[in-house]
């Protein structure tokens, strides 16, 4: 007997009631609770996209899913998933666990199927809240799906002691949108991340 595949959902019309109702929940809370603006999203209406914005605070995923049409996918710490509400919102998303102690090559990989599969995968190049070290794994994936790369940024926002805090705190956070980049599959990793992190730059 075949088993029938069910693909993810994408766009906002394939969503499930639960996406949509946390769709509207996460935007009522970053507009009336947290003043939070941002600009129309430069995502694709459709296909693949690599959604790189830089990372400040907890504030940052909630901010892209709320302005988006289309489910973003992230790469999200591994450590995340032990808290079992966080893990029911993640798994919304069809977001990735991946660990960051060590290159994790199988969240690569399942990252390369998001895209394989047509659609947007949301990734903090910093590799966590305010590092200055930013990690290759965006250029290996254009390499890998030739997939144009949306940069984003976020500013107003600051990561409290802890998570809890951070989202209980009023802020006024803004998001910024900036074309996005097309690069060949050869392209080098230093091109692709240096062109990717002067666009997040530029909308500071």
């Amino acid at each position: 007997m075949s088993s029938v595949v069910v693909q993810p959902a994408d766009a906002i019309g394939e969503w499930s009631l639960t996406q949509r109702n946390l769709h509207r929940l996460l935007t009522a809370y970053l507009r009336f609770y947290q003043g939070a603006h941002w600009e129309h999203s430069t995502v694709p209406a459709e296909g693949a996209a690599i959604l790189v914005c830089n990372h400040v605070s907890v504030l940052d995923p909630l901010l892209l899913v709320a302005s988006n049409q289309r489910v973003v996918s992230f790469l999200v710490a591994r450590e995340y998933y032990d808290n079992p509400l966080m893990r029911q919102l993640l798994e919304q998303t069809y977001s990735i666990p991946v660990r960051r102690d060590r290159r994790d090559v199988r969240a690569l990989l399942q990252a390369r199927h998001v895209l394989e599969e047509g659609r947007v995968l949301g990734i903090f190049p910093e590799g966590g809240i305010n590092r200055s070290e930013t990690r290759k794994g965006v250029a290996w994936l254009v390499r890998e799906s030739a997939a144009p790369v949306v940069p984003a940024h976020v500013g107003g926002a600051r990561q409290a002691a802890s998570d809890l805090q951070t989202w209980l705190r009023r802020q006024h956070p803004l998001l910024r949108y900036g074309v996005p980049l097309h690069f060949h599959r050869d392209a080098d990793a230093a091109e692709v991340m240096g062109a990717t992190m002067s666009a997040i730059a530029t909308l500071a």
